[in-house]
This record gives structure tokens, C-alpha cells and sequence, in this order.
């Protein structure tokens, strides 16, 4: 009997043991939360819900299902942080500084400080986009070589050699993605169209190994630049088929199911113009029945986007509680600004579409801004169209990113402008900004 109660007790503890081993420790301080709960979540699809308490305190037992990285939620402001088993974080930072603020003690505490201040680094010297790629290649390279040892002479004083080493790996990753980015972003930034970046600049990108699946899995800059190089030339229609075939010689599945999910969440869009010619393209080259399916469910609901079908409605009330609808307008063109008071380059659009409502005032046209706000930030948005004398109809759409019309027209990012017909069918789903010279040239044309 002695023997079955050991045998019981030593296996109870082995699966207590099992169950507990990735155990991680998590509280802290908020000030000015922004939420009652702190969500905890990865990639993987892992989320833990943690309540915050009225003076911004929290404390939770995670058991998480892997050592790595992970994201926490306070509302809208988030942050990304690393877990390890044994791990006994505590955190405080307060949200009217969020990213500047945040700090941790306690067991872990070094590997995650370090990810906070490599933010605020990158935030500080990287996040211009403008500034940083329309430096020349020679400045260019300077500046992110700057920026990297940085981090490496940081990573330099932590004790966790696995935690560094996949730092380190991570940190070279992300200058590769940066200089493969730079040729077209250049163009971009610098107006420069026949740009064409050097030989010796894209050298390090030359011997790149873009079959490692264990980086794919694991590193967020190497899958981004695996998915960028089979998909370099997906939009273009002479190297489509090419293309296809390359992604369907890819020998390890997780790559090769990372590179189609990338292709149909970031190729099949409205916004693509060579849509029709991808989806002819899929069909001939692609042999995975799943995937092939996927692609027409997509293909069937964008093509309800294209030019010359009827375009969906919308009804939502204006500035002043009056019911406005698209049928209102029949017999007018209709231009559409899809927009949130939040949004910097929708704000950056205002003083252009103003300028196009002054010019067009009066002629077989009308400017309709619908805001996709959440219902909280109502008198944000209403004091902004007031207080910039925003003109043409201000629209407050019902339900913010699920309002029927933003959902009929597949918006997942902003700005978004729609150009309409008189007889309310679709001229685009994904027309120009104001801001474009292109744009004037068009409505010039439909307005003669």
C-alpha cells in the first residue's frame, strides 16, 4: 500500500510539475489606466485577460505556452515584452507618457528594460520614415549601423545569452528589411522615381538563406523579408506566373503557407489593379484546393468592388443629427474620405480635400467624410470639423470599423477614398488622395 501511495504522490508531482513549467509572475502599478483589464497575448493566438484594479494595480499568474515574446494591452497603447518560465515581472508606467514611462523590477527585469529601451531608441532616431530613407545609401547605412550598435552594446551587459542571441539575430534582420525597403521607399520620399539603389548597397541581401524555417517561425523580420522576396513581383502581370511557381516550389510547408496567407491578406485588395490578372493567375498555378478556395470567396466579394458595379450604401447623420444618405446624392459625383480624428496622414489630407471642396464648390460633385471614431470620441470629432471648419458633409459613421458600409467596402486601413458615379456605381473603391495631382486631372476629365 506504502508503494501505491508513492507511486500516486511522484506522479501527481511530476504532472504538477509539467502543468507549472511555464509559470510566469505578472503585476504592477498603472497610472491613468486606460482600461479595467490588461490583456496578455502572442502570435499564436495566446490571451490573458488580467483585471486592473480602481487604483491601477494588477497581479496574475500566466501560464504562457512558450518562452518568448509577447504583447500587453492597456486599451489602445500596448507593448511588447518577454516571457520566460520563472519569470516575476512587475511592471509601472503611466499612459500620459505610455512608452516613455514604462519600467520593470523584479525577476526578468533586465532582458525586458532593454526591449523598452530599444523601443524608445528606434521611436527617437528610426520612426521618421521621411527623414531616415531620404538620407543618401551612404548616410543611410551610417545611420541604422549607428542605431544597431546601440542595441548590441546594451545587449552587451545582459547575462541571458539565448535572450541575446536571438536579439542579436533579430537586430540584423531588421537592418536587412531596411535596406531592402529602401529603393522603393527612397523613390517615395525623395520624389525620385527612377531611383535605382546600388550593387554594393543590396550586397548583404545576396547571400540570404530565405529557407530557414525556424527563423520564419520564430522572427518577425526574417518572415517579412522571405514573404518579400517571393512576392516582389506579385502585381506585376509578366512575372506573375513566374512568381506562383517559385512560391510553389517552396519545400517547407510552414514557409510556403506563410507566404500564400501573406499574398491574400496583402495582395487581394481593392487597392490591387492587376486584381483580375492575380486571381487568373492563382487559379492556373495553384494546386492546394484549401487555399484555392480562400482565394475565391475573396476574389468574389472584391469583385463587387470593381468599377461599374452598384456601390453600397451608407446612411449616418451629419454634424448637425440629420440623416444623410448616399441616395441623396443621385445625379452627382461622390468622393468619399473614410477617415478618424486619430490618424495623422488623414489629418494630413484635410487641408488638400478643403482646398478641393473651395475649387469644385458648385458643380456636379459632392465631398462626403465619413469618421470611423469610436462612439467615445464623438465630441472630439465634432469639436475638430468645427473647429477646422471642415466643409461638404461630415459624416459620423454608426459603428465605427463594423459600420455596414466600411465592412461592404473591406476598409482595413485609413485614409480611404471612394469615387462614385452619378448613377451611384463605382468609379473606384480605392481612388486617389486629395493630395494627388492625379486626382484634380480625373474629376477635370468627369466633369467636362
Amino acid at each position: 500500500m506504502k508503494k501505491v501511495l508513492l507511486i500516486i504522490t511522484t506522479i501527481l508531482f511530476v504532472l504538477n510539475s509539467f502543468s507549472q513549467k511555464n509559470i510566469v509572475k505578472f503585476s504592477g502599478k498603472i497610472t491613468n489606466k486606460n482600461s479595467e483589464n490588461l490583456i496578455v497575448s502572442n502570435e499564436t493566438g495566446y490571451t490573458k485577460t488580467i483585471t486592473v484594479n480602481e487604483d491601477g494595480s494588477f497581479s496574475d499568474t500566466l501560464n504562457i505556452p512558450e518562452t518568448g515574446m509577447y504583447s500587453f494591452y492597456d486599451g489602445r497603447e500596448s507593448a511588447v515584452f518577454y516571457l520566460k518560465s520563472g519569470y516575476d515581472l512587475n511592471l509601472t508606467l503611466n499612459t500620459k507618457e505610455f512608452d516613455e514611462t514604462i519600467k520593470y523590477t523584479g525577476i526578468g527585469f533586465e532582458n525586458n528594460n532593454f526591449l523598452a529601451e530599444k523601443f524608445m531608441i528606434n521611436e527617437n532616431e528610426l520612426a521618421d520614415s521621411k527623414q531616415i530613407y531620404s538620407l543618401n545609401e551612404k548616410e543611410f547605412v551610417e545611420k541604422q549601423k549607428s542605431v544597431q550598435q546601440k542595441y548590441f552594446s546594451m545587449l552587451d551587459k545582459l547575462s541571458d545569452k539565448q535572450f541575446v542571441e536571438k536579439q542579436k539575430k533579430e537586430i540584423n534582420y531588421e537592418y536587412l528589411i531596411s535596406l531592402s525597403f529602401y529603393e522603393s521607399y527612397h523613390r517615395y520620399f525623395s520624389k525620385d522615381n527612377n531611383f535605382k539603389a546600388s550593387k554594393d548597397f543590396l550586397k548583404p541581401l545576396e547571400n540570404l538563406d530565405y529557407t530557414n524555417e525556424e527563423d520564419y517561425k520564430s522572427n518577425k523580420f526574417y518572415k517579412l523579408l522571405v514573404n518579400s522576396h517571393f512576392l516582389a513581383d506579385i502585381n506585376n502581370p509578366e512575372e506573375m506566373d513566374k512568381t506562383l511557381l517559385s512560391i510553389k516550389e517552396i519545400k517547407s510547408k510552414t514557409i510556403k503557407d506563410g507566404v500564400i496567407n501573406f499574398m491574400m491578406s496583402s495582395n487581394f485588395d481593392i487597392r490591387n489593379k492587376h486584381l483580375t490578372e492575380l486571381y487568373n493567375a492563382i487559379k492556373k498555378n495553384c494546386t492546394d484546393d484549401f487555399y484555392l478556395e480562400s482565394f475565391k470567396e475573396q476574389y468574389e466579394a472584391l469583385e463587387k468592388l470593381l468599377k461599374g458595379n452598384e456601390s453600397p450604401k451608407f446612411s449616418y447623420k451629419d454634424i448637425d443629427g440629420k440623416q444623410v444618405s448616399l441616395d441623396d446624392f443621385k445625379g452627382k459625383f461622390v468622393y468619399i474620405d473614410v477617415w478618424a480624428t486619430w490618424c495623422s496622414p488623414c489629418r494630413g489630407e484635410i487641408p488638400f480635400l478643403k482646398k478641393m471642396e473651395k475649387d469644385y464648390h458648385g458643380k456636379d460633385i459632392v465631398f462626403v467624410s465619413i469618421s470611423v471614431d469610436a462612439k467615445r470620441d464623438y465630441d472630439k470629432w465634432a469639436k475638430i470639423v468645427k473647429d477646422e471648419e471642415l466643409k461638404g458633409y461630415q459624416l459620423f459613421a454608426d459603428k465605427s470599423w463594423k459600420s455596414d458600409f466600411v465592412q461592404a467596402y473591406k476598409i482595413n486601413g485609413i485614409p480611404t477614398f471612394i469615387l462614385i458615379d452619378k448613377e451611384g456605381k463605382i468609379i473606384s473603391a480605392s481612388a486617389k488622395r486629395p493630395s494627388n495631382p492625379e486626382l484634380r486631372i480625373q474629376l477635370d476629365e468627369l466633369l467636362k
